[in-house]
């Protein structure tokens, strides 16, 4: 006899589902959420009112993210004050989105670090249960009177029978005039999924240091040490290919495999950080590296976007057990 799971359950929300959550303690007060749950192990927790990133990420009961000491923080505390705006929102978590206008740490007072899309509410957002798939989708606004107006268009789909979060965005310039665009997938992990055993395998074309040095350890991980510097390294990859990541995790027995398009999203910046209480590998798709806009304006990296033109981006994270690759 052939029977599927559900033949076993009175209700579906049994094994996969989507709960709508306001949260209702400290600087995370108000904030409404999609918490995510399938029979596959995945949990996580969708921020709605911070761009729809993704706060939280556990696959079978084991931490995948990291969590600063800010701990989840609402978007009515954002102010766009250099990087000290930003670091007082960052609670880092699974996935933070820089953009949509700039990216990277500005020359300007006036900008924030990494953009204001991840301290935006979302509007128009849903979700939806069917087949093999749950579906979140939603709109976010980063726009200003007599500037720049551009719609990201989220979709998030999570699979229910094997540990997979596609992203797929599209942005759209809805304003009159030409605006800059860069995109920034600030993809965070943490203790246990990433420790000094971890395993880093990429081919880029060239890899840097932040001041365009060439990078040589950007694959050997420590342990925390107080006070400790972080470092960033630029990977370049080959625009003609579609590009992966793999992080192998043996404190956890996971393995991750990012993909991702290189034409599109031609650089990955790595951000590593092992300092006590703050243990954290950033890996993270993007279309310029974090000089900030007016680098990329400088070597002539800027990509703009048309009146009514759009860019199209996605992303596929999938976990399995290590010896399953």
């Amino acid at each position: 006899m052939n029977m599927n799971s559900e033949d076993y359950i009175g209700n579906t929300a049994q094994l996969n589902g989507v709960y709508l959550e306001t949260l209702s303690e400290g600087k995370a007060s108000n904030m409404k959420c999609y918490r995510i749950y399938t029979e596959s192990g995945i949990s996580m927790l969708v921020m709605l009112d911070r761009g729809m990133d993704i706060g939280e990420l556990k696959i079978k009961g084991q931490n995948i993210s990291f969590m600063s000491s800010t701990g989840l923080v609402n978007s009515t505390y954002f102010v766009e004050n250099s990087v000290k705006g930003f670091m007082n929102n960052f609670n880092v978590g699974f996935l933070t989105t820089g953009g949509l206008s700039y990216t990277g740490q500005s020359e300007s007072k006036e900008n924030g670090l990494h953009g204001v899309i991840s301290n935006t509410p979302a509007e128009n957002y849903s979700y939806s249960i069917l087949g093999d798939k749950i579906v979140i989708q939603g709109l976010i606004r980063e726009s200003r009177m007599f500037g720049h107006n551009l719609i990201l268009k989220r979709k998030l789909t999570i699979f229910k029978n094997m540990n997979r979060i596609d992203i797929d965005d599209r942005i759209v310039n809805k304003s009159d005039v030409k605006s800059s665009m860069m995109v920034l997938y600030h993809t965070n992990f943490g203790y246990p999924f990433f420790s000094p055993d971890s395993k880093l395998e990429m081919h880029p074309v060239c890899s840097s240091n932040r001041d365009y040095s060439l990078a040589k350890d950007w694959d050997q991980f420590h342990e925390p040490e107080p006070n400790k510097e972080e470092s960033v390294y630029f990977h370049e990859f080959d625009a003609a290919k579609n590009s992966e990541i793999k992080l192998s995790s043996p404190l956890t027995h996971l393995k991750l495999r990012l993909k991702f398009d290189s034409n599109v999203l031609p650089i990955i910046n790595q951000w590593k950080l092992e300092r006590t209480k703050n243990y954290v590998l950033g890996l993270e798709p993007s279309t310029n590296d974090v000089n900030g806009p007016e680098m990329a304006k400088r070597k002539e990296l800027m990509q703009f976007l048309e009146p009514n033109e759009e860019k199209l981006f996605h992303i596929e994270y999938e976990f399995s057990k290590m010896e399953d690759y």
